[in-house]
């Protein structure tokens, strides 16, 4: 955290918005006494509201934005050295401590996590709730009698989808998994089946139940829903890499205000808003017919648009700093920018060489579902709506584990491994 804390370019520290750190402060300011419930609003994903909110009540009546930071990042400090052991913990138990040793390794080598620490956003709850999944899957699939076992594998999908509701597709692809199961492996079905499905159903239900509740929190008051952020990003995504597949930029007015994808962007969502005055019609009406009329008009276009998005979510760009305010110790200027973001891109190039690895020769994929399938959610969801590298951040406990697990199928790092585990031993 220490070197994080140094480079050149932070993590904002209350999200783009401010949302997650302003909902979480204002619930905390109403539990005591100090505002009223007009305040308190639940626009987003409500987990890292109900994370963040406990911490900032213990602080004075009356705290500034930096003393709620502090105790925010100390829970993603938590939150994140836990994820870690639960994960290393999960490489054990689906494999052995000399793909462990590579994960551990990976850890440090790509850092990303401790980048997000110094966020309140939902990115480090997510990261969490994802090592839960892995670790409590991992755990069953030793043990899938033991109740608390799937209880804590229900937790850990229902917190995922609470921080992160774009991940609800992963719903989907369990039941998939089940129906294939049924079909084609009747040995798995037969040991998790019922389990799996009981678990999936009830955390749909306690999911639909949250969200219901907390449209609560909004009743009357002037804010955006989640149905209309829904429409608004998947608005952005048609416009993202349309036109300029190649052009990585923030998606921002500082970034890419001479962007012909962003300039056409903007100009639709005027039209869109002319449209929505001149015929009466609701925005969720309008945005979504002009959505579904604009990706079947332009099928080569989304199909295009899907890989370019898939690949940008794997690739780490320094938005926030020029290459010539460059600045890393007595290292600065351009080069010394691309050559940093090609070390980090090539690490993170490699995780992603072991993942296809595995995935490819392992001849057992459907016992690794649950890490697949947030993977694979998020770039289905992500690939048709809008793609950032911070919305693939919740599949990196997934990565971590199976691109250790491929990496040490190359011959040159099972050698190095197996040296090292002997002389660690």
């Amino acid at each position: 955290m220490v070197v994080v804390l140094n480079l050149p370019f932070k993590a904002k520290p209350f999200g783009d918005s401010n949302s997650f750190f302003d909902e979480s402060k204002n619930l905390a300011f109403y539990l005591k006494g100090s505002t009223s419930f007009e305040s308190v609003t639940l626009t987003k994903a409500p987990a890292p509201v109900f994370i963040y909110t406990p911490v900032f009540l213990l602080t004075s009546d009356n705290p500034s934005n930096n003393d709620l930071w502090y105790r925010g990042v100390a829970v993603n400090f938590i939150l994140i050295t836990i994820s870690l052991m639960l994960i290393y913990r999960s490489v054990l138990n689906f494999f052995d401590k000399k793909i462990g040793l590579i994960a551990f390794f990976l850890f440090f080598l790509f850092p990303i996590h401790f980048y997000y620490v110094f966020g309140i956003t939902a990115e480090v709850p997510a990261f969490f709730a994802s090592a839960i999944i892995v670790y409590s899957w991992s755990k069953i699939y030793s043990n899938s009698i033991k109740i608390s076992n799937w209880i804590l594998f229900g937790f850990g999908l229902w917190l995922l989808i609470m921080c992160r509701p774009n991940t609800l597709l992963i719903l989907v692809l369990g039941f998939l998994v089940l129906l294939y199961s049924y079909l084609k492996r009747r040995d798995f079905y037969s040991q998790f089946g019922r389990k799996l499905f009981l678990t999936i159903t009830l955390c749909g239900v306690v999911c639909f139940s949250t969200l219901q509740l907390t449209k609560l929190f909004n009743s009357g008051k002037k804010v955006n829903n989640q149905e209309w952020l829904f429409y608004y990003v998947a608005h952005q995504g048609r416009y993202q890499f349309r036109e300029e597949p190649l052009d990585f930029r923030f998606w921002d007015d500082s970034k890419r205000s001479d962007s012909k994808d962003y300039i056409n962007w903007k100009a639709k969502a005027e039209d869109l808003e002319k449209n929505i005055q001149n015929t009466g019609k609701s925005t969720t009406e309008v945005y979504k017919e002009y959505l579904i009329n604009d990706v079947i008009q332009n099928p080569f276009i989304t199909i295009r648009q899907f890989f370019v998005k898939s690949f940008f979510g794997q690739v780490y760009i320094v938005n926030s700093i020029t290459p010539q305010k460059f600045n890393l110790g007595p290292f600065s200027g351009p080069f010394f920018y691309w050559l940093f973001l090609f070390a980090v891109n090539f690490i993170n190039i490699l995780i992603i060489v072991g993942l296809f690895m595995f995935l490819f020769k392992t001849k057992n994929l459907i016992k690794f579902w649950p890490l697949w399938s947030i993977l694979l959610a998020l770039i289905i969801f992500h690939g048709m709506m809008y793609m950032e590298p911070r919305y693939m951040y919740p599949a990196r406990p997934a990565i971590f584990i199976l691109g250790a697990a491929g990496l040490y199928q190359f011959s040159v790092v099972k050698r190095y491994i197996d040296k090292l585990s002997r002389i660690i031993q």
